[in-house]
């Protein structure tokens, strides 16, 4: 039987936040790194599924996101 593959989902950034990955802001791309660290490799159209994630959790409350000097949005931790 094969294992199946862990997915991505809020609870792995839930994880995150609760070891203090986001006391910091962070942006999109340094949290593809981590999940890179992590083992997932994330590529394409698949690095839109991070911000949707990300979004969701701003929406939940967990996480705030503002804009940075270059227009991209940071998130960090409520």
């Amino acid at each position: 039987m094969k294992k199946k593959m862990p997915k991505i989902s809020r609870d792995i950034f839930r994880d995150l936040a609760e070891k203090g990955f986001f006391d910091s802001p962070k942006t999109t791309v340094q949290v593809l790194e981590k999940l890179d660290s992590r083992g997932f490799t994330i590529k394409g159209k698949k690095s839109g599924l991070v911000g949707q994630l990300l979004t969701f959790l701003c929406q939940e409350g967990l996480l705030e996101r503002e804009k940075d000097e270059d227009g991209n949005w940071r998130f960090m931790k409520v």
